[in-house]
């Protein structure tokens, strides 16, 4: 039970005050908000896969493309990319996955 709350106390966490402090804009702005929004993904493999964005490009064991798209968006983050949520996410190409075991 006591895990039970601790999980669920960490769950609703992120979703209290995130949206309040848009004082990050500053600081990566829509990048780190894609970031942060695209960390939690499937733990499943599909392969490995590229995401691209301009001249910055992530490659990741994904399940679908979601640990590839959240390095990219990390990256675009660390990189201090000012463009917009809807430039990034039209802009953003991934690539099927890949699996190099056949």
């Amino acid at each position: 039970m006591r895990t039970l709350l601790l999980a669920l106390g960490l769950f609703l966490t992120p979703a209290c005050g995130d949206r309040d402090d848009d004082d990050s804009a500053g600081e990566g702005g829509d990048a780190c908000d894609l970031a942060r929004e695209n960390q939690a993904c499937p733990e499943c493999y599909s392969g490995e896969v590229t995401c691209s964005y301009g001249d910055t490009d992530a490659t990741a064991g994904s399940c679908g493309d979601c640990q590839a798209r959240s390095a990219l968006y990390q990256q675009l983050c660390d990189d201090g990319i000012a463009d917009s949520r809807a430039d990034i996410e039209a802009g953003t190409t991934c690539s099927d996955p890949v699996n190099p075991e056949g």
